[in-house]
């Protein structure tokens, strides 16, 4: 039981930490920072989309996306490439790898390098955030 209070905690408070961080393209960012806010983006997607769905903004035969979810992306948009690009600086590569998204192979390659643990206990970006 506290091991779930303890993850909630640390839940909320990466969460947080991470919009709070939005602007900000320096520095480093652990797993679990990234993971989290992956997780929290994913929830609050599916939140939406129920919203949409029960309120018939969005007719489910039809597909699409309506208004609330492109609102929200494009509010994610940003730490999204925040949080990515510190992820990758915490492995030792630039945030500018992110480009590699216009490829198809990019995405896995990224995806990849975001599962992984940091290289080093300081690199180009500065400390690692978990020491």
């Amino acid at each position: 039981m506290f091991s779930l209070i303890r993850i909630n905690y640390e839940y909320e408070r990466v969460s947080y930490f991470c919009f709070y961080k939005l602007e900000n393209f320096k520095g480093r960012a652990c797993r679990s920072e990234f993971w989290y806010f992956v997780l929290a983006s994913a929830l609050l997607g599916l939140v939406v989309g129920i919203i949409e769905v029960t309120t018939g903004m969005v007719d489910i035969e039809k597909g699409g996306s309506g208004i609330l979810s492109n609102i929200l992306n494009l509010l994610l948009f940003v730490p999204s490439l925040s949080v990515t690009s510190r992820r990758l600086q915490d492995y030792g590569y630039s945030g500018w790898w992110q480009l590699s998204y216009l490829t198809i192979i990019g995405i896995f390659v990224v995806l990849i390098w975001c599962m992984l643990p940091a290289k080093e206990d300081e690199n180009d970006w500065g400390r690692n955030p978990l020491l």
